[in-house]
């Protein structure tokens, strides 16, 4: 490389600075087309600051909204499906318990009282579905379980009627277990109150979540159940015919505790429907504010493309200058 005079050097500064600039330009202009905006916002605006701020920050609450709608339905329709596992658990053995000939022996007559505590078990379980580690049906204390295990409910529920009850005390002391004040409220039910704080799904559409395991039609049937459950605990021990008695008496109790059931699911259906109407809303208003935001700062590919070509070239004549000027070549020029 021959050595510069002190005016070449002069003009080799010139041609690195605008080479600098042209690559500056370039990365803007690449960039553009990558993202589809223009780089400065706020004078494809018009300097308008208040217009720009409005836009973007109706689009970050569309997404926020959109966001907690998708969560609120997610939870709505996982709280429906347990109760419609709990409906066909339910149904499936009440509509067996009414026909007391299909447990006339007493290994049948075991095996039926099997049967009605595995669905308390399996009731339970559903009652206890955790959507990412919290509970939904454990009302304000989602960190815990709804409700606490079969075992000791049942322990409990047993060590309250007296040995030698008839079925008439037994149903009398598990009501009243289940009921308003009872041993339920105080020991089985593990979660907290509802949740009466209203939820805002946006565009003045709000929820509350205010379904439990403490509701009173899920009390209903989980009474019935353990009645059934506590006969394997030795309850009744020495009389299948009271026992079998008893077991029709669940079956029949059941299918009569279901439309109550039936309401709380019609309930929550409700919610289910207004959240969908919700989060429509919310994806319209995203897209709308998207599509705004998005044709205030669109950039026309065609024109940058062009510019970017035009760039190129630019920064093409400026290394033939620059090797021209100091004979360099192209792995010293980079």
């Amino acid at each position: 490389m021959k050595p510069l005079a002190l005016g070449d050097m002069a003009r080799s500064h010139a041609l690195r600075q605008n080479s600098n600039t042209v690559k500056r330009q370039m990365t803007s202009l690449q960039q553009e087309l990558i993202t589809g905006q223009v780089n400065d916002k706020l004078r494809r605006s018009g300097g308008d600051v208040a217009l720009l701020s409005s836009l973007q920050r109706s689009l970050s609450l569309a997404e926020t909204n959109k966001a907690n709608t998708a969560v609120i339905s997610t939870y709505l329709n996982t709280q429906q499906e347990a109760l419609t596992r709990v409906s066909d658990i339910v149904q499936d053995k009440a509509a067996y318990l009414i026909r007391p000939e299909l447990y006339a022996t007493d290994d049948r007559l075991a095996g039926a009282v099997d049967r009605v505590d595995g669905a308390l078990r399996d009731i339970i379980t559903l009652l206890n579905t955790k959507i990412g580690g919290k509970s939904i049906f454990a009302g304000s204390n989602s960190d815990r379980p709804a409700l606490r295990d079969v075992d000791s409910m049942i322990n409990s529920i047993v060590s309250t009627i007296p040995a030698g009850a008839d079925t008439l005390t037994i149903n009398q002391l598990v009501s009243d277990w289940f009921g308003p004040g009872g041993g339920f409220e105080s020991d089985d039910y593990l979660g907290g109150p509802e949740k009466t704080g209203n939820i805002s799904l946006g565009n003045g559409n709000n929820l509350q979540l205010s379904l439990t395991a403490n509701d009173a039609a899920i009390r209903g049937i989980l009474s019935e159940l353990a009645k059934g459950a506590a006969l394997k605990q030795g309850l009744l021990s020495g009389q299948p015919e009271q026992q079998r008695q008893m077991l029709q008496d669940i079956g029949a109790n059941l299918f009569s505790a279901m439309s109550d059931f039936e309401n709380t699911q019609e309930n929550l259906g409700l919610k289910q429907a207004y959240t969908e109407k919700a989060q429509v809303e919310a994806d319209a208003s995203y897209t709308s504010s998207q599509i705004a935001l998005n044709t205030m700062l669109a950039v026309d590919e065609y024109d940058v493309a062009s510019r970017l070509q035009d760039a190129m070239a630019r920064l093409d004549k400026i290394y033939l200058m620059t090797s021209r000027l100091s004979r360099l070549s192209l792995s010293e020029y980079l």
